[in-house]
């Protein structure tokens, strides 16, 4: 939440309960340098809002969240990637969710470690606020 918050804008529960698995895709950028290597990133295109007045000025943006190759512990494309290996298969085509409850009972070797169940905008208004704290 803290890399999704930083990097790609999302400042309100709001923003944050429109955030969605098939809001982001991953893609692959030459790098400027001499030896043409790849980066990684996640770019993240913001759903449409359908009330104008409650629009953005820069709702139409694409935000990007870069590999941190030097230290892949605080990676957010490897983040995201470990969170998406440990999600169940069905809720990763769904546009309504993304942040999810952890399962009840696993083990580090479980496949699933999150159920399907979303979590609540009172738990992601709390998470939202010891962000802006750290910040």
């Amino acid at each position: 939440m803290y890399f999704n918050t930083k990097y790609f804008k999302l400042k309100t529960v709001e923003d944050h309960a429109r955030f969605s698995f098939t809001h982001v895709t991953k893609h692959w950028k030459k790098s400027a340098s001499k030896g043409g290597t790849r980066n990684v990133l996640l770019r993240y295109y913001p759903p449409l809002i359908k009330d104008f007045s409650k629009r953005h000025k820069d709702e139409n943006a694409v935000y990007e969240q870069v590999e941190n190759v030097s230290n892949p512990l605080r990676c957010p494309v490897k983040l995201y990637e470990f969170y998406m290996s440990k999600c169940p298969e069905c809720v990763k085509v769904r546009n309504d969710i993304f942040y999810l409850y952890p399962e009840r009972s696993c083990v580090p070797d479980s496949p699933v470690w999150y159920s399907t169940q979303p979590l609540g905008q009172e738990i992601i208004a709390k998470m939202i606020q010891r962000i802006k704290i750290v910040r």
